[in-house]
This record gives C-alpha cells, sequence and structure tokens, in this order.
C-alpha cells in the first residue's frame, strides 16, 4: 500500500487567502515578530502595506520632572492619555530621536506610508522632528502644533507633504504668524480634504488675526460660533461646528457649567460643545457672551473634536501644559538662528 504525504505549501493554495484575516489578529509587536521567523512571513507582512495599523501610537519616554500637572495625579493623567496635560520629556529633541531610528531601513519607513493618525503623547515638535514627520506620514489626518521650538519651516514641511489634513492645531507657537502658516495651506489638495484650524496664543494674537487675501488661505473662516477656521467649501455640505446650544453658568469654578450637557467649559478645558451645527462667519446667532465664553476656550487636542459625554471627559479640573517655561534656552537658540 503506497502512502500518501500531504504537504502544505504556504505560499499557494487557499492558504493565500485567509492570511489577512489571521495577521488581523496580529498586534504591531506580533506582526513584528512573526515577520522575523522566515522570509516567507517577512515578505508577506511587509509588502502588504494595508495590514499595518492606520494608528501609530509612539512609545512614552517619560516627562520632565515637575510636581505640577494642574489638580490632578500625575499617573492617573497618564492612564487616560491625556497628554496635553503631561509635560515633554526632558530632551526637547527626543521626538526627533524617536523617529529618526524610525527611518532607518526602507522596511521601516513603508509599514507607516498608510496610517492616518499619529498618537505622539507629550512629545514636543521641533522643526526636524516634522520634517520625519512628514516623511513617514505623509496620509495623517490631524496634527498639533506646539510651542516656541518650531518655526515655519517645520510647519511647511507638513503642508507641503501631508495633503490629506483635516484638523490642525497651532497653541502658543509664538515663532509663527498666522497669515504666513495658513498661505502654506492655500492649495487645491489642502481645500478638499482640510475642515478645521484652530489657534491659539495666550496673549490672543492669533484670535484677533484675520485672513488678509486670497493668498492667506481665504476658503478658511472664522467661525463666530466655535472660534475655529472652517473650510467655507464644505460648510453648506456638513455639520462640522462642535458648540454648546445651553447658556454657561458660574465664573470658571467647580460649579460652573453648560446648561445643555453640563460641561465646565471652558474654564476647565474639555470639548467645544456637545452639538453639531454649521459654521457661522457672521456672528449673528449668539450673544456677545456666549462668544467671549468662546473665545476663552483652552481644550486639549485629544478632546476636541469629540461631542461632550461625561463618560469621556473624567476629569473636571484640567490645565494644558505651558511647554514654553521648560525650555527657554534652546528657544533662544532658535530665534537666533
Amino acid at each position: 500500500m503506497t502512502q500518501v504525504i500531504a504537504t502544505f505549501i504556504m505560499d499557494s493554495g487557499p492558504f493565500l487567502d485567509i492570511i489577512p484575516t489571521l495577521l488581523n489578529y496580529l498586534d504591531l509587536k506580533s506582526m513584528v515578530c512573526l515577520a522575523q521567523t522566515c522570509h516567507f512571513w517577512k515578505e508577506r507582512i511587509y509588502n502588504d502595506l494595508k495590514l499595518w495599523p492606520k494608528v501609530v501610537e509612539l512609545p512614552y519616554m517619560g516627562r520632565i520632572d515637575c510636581c505640577y500637572i494642574g489638580r490632578e495625579d500625575p499617573e492617573t493623567v497618564i492612564k487616560i492619555k491625556l497628554w496635553s496635560m503631561v509635560l515633554p520629556p526632558k530632551d526637547p529633541e527626543a521626538l526627533q530621536n524617536v523617529l529618526s531610528n524610525m527611518v532607518l531601513s526602507e522596511e521601516s519607513v513603508r509599514r507607516f506610508q498608510f496610517a492616518k493618525k499619529v498618537l505622539f503623547k507629550n512629545f514636543i515638535h521641533t522643526d526636524e522632528s516634522l520634517r520625519l514627520t512628514a516623511f513617514l506620514f505623509p496620509l495623517i489626518e490631524e496634527i498639533s502644533f506646539e510651542g516656541n521650538l518650531l518655526t515655519i519651516v517645520g510647519v511647511r514641511h507638513i503642508a507641503t507633504s501631508c495633503r490629506k489634513l483635516k484638523h490642525i492645531e497651532f497653541y502658543n507657537c509664538g515663532n509663527l504668524e498666522i497669515s504666513n502658516v495658513l498661505r502654506l495651506f492655500n492649495t487645491e489638495k489642502h481645500k478638499q480634504h482640510l475642515e478645521r484650524i484652530f489657534v491659539r496664543n495666550n496673549d490672543s494674537s492669533w484670535e484677533n488675526s484675520k485672513l488678509a487675501n486670497d493668498t492667506d488661505a481665504s476658503f478658511m473662516v472664522l467661525c463666530q460660533r466655535c472660534r475655529l477656521y472652517f473650510n467655507e467649501l464644505k460648510n453648506e455640505k456638513e455639520m462640522l461646528c462642535l458648540y454648546h446650544p445651553g447658556t454657561y453658568a458660574g465664573y470658571g469654578h467647580s460649579c460652573s457649567s453648560f446648561s445643555c450637557c453640563g460641561s465646565n467649559t471652558p474654564s476647565y478645558a474639555s470639548t467645544l460643545g456637545c452639538q453639531y451645527t454649521y459654521h457661522d462667519k457672521h456672528g449673528n446667532s449668539q450673544s456677545p457672551y456666549s462668544r467671549r465664553v468662546h473665545e476663552l476656550h483652552n481644550g486639549h487636542p485629544e478632546y476636541m473634536f469629540q461631542k461632550y459625554r461625561h463618560d469621556l471627559f473624567p476629569f473636571r479640573f484640567t490645565e494644558r501644559r505651558r511647554v514654553n517655561e521648560y525650555f527657554p534656552k534652546l528657544e533662544g537658540e532658535l530665534k537666533d538662528a
């Protein structure tokens, strides 16, 4: 009697059809480990870029040794991932060092090409980290520029390479001028995708600025309700203005809140609102007091475009970090350069 020996060949037959299903059960670390087992899995995993996660989470590298994270315990803040309250690593170049390691090989670069979101955690950007971000993640849909360690050179890298951005935030970027910055995004690609830009400086200079002419991204208009610049070309198609329809009672203490949802925005900032409507560029829909409330908005990018819900916003008292206070030496060097 002849013995029949079944041979299992991975690179042919129906097994190829179920590979994507199998790999969907693996996290990023497990996929990397599997790719190291043999040539077949290495080729399969690194060549099928759609298998890689669309959200990239960078490692937590610690923070500046300071007891201040507002009123909350630092470990609790880190646990719920409200990174905009957590001071950055002591080394201001920590982010660009992490990203530099990610571009060491062609395989490493390819795996991130389809990422739509990067969780930068408590890192802070410099011009070099923005250059590397633009190179590694050309399809990201949101980014936050914060502090004075970056200049318009770094923003230009993002504007040139990341053409599918939807949400952009500029927070206390004293080295930037709003007209010059928004001019970088005055392209046909950005007109198609860009939805909202939030700008905030402690001296309110950006809030009081007006876009001068068509070269300053004239399709972006300041909403008098939520105080974000919005894409006027999209406003008739989508409700993108997140706002509070209720009234705000109180003076910023723990009992102050909006009547519509209970949010204590803006003095202890959480979200822009709890309902969506169309943006308003004329300012006819709110009283001067209501508009002033939103001018004070000091929100966190993690919460910026989410509707307010009590379970999503566990902290009643939040205060965003002030990174410029901790890097005065490097900031001065950048200005001199």
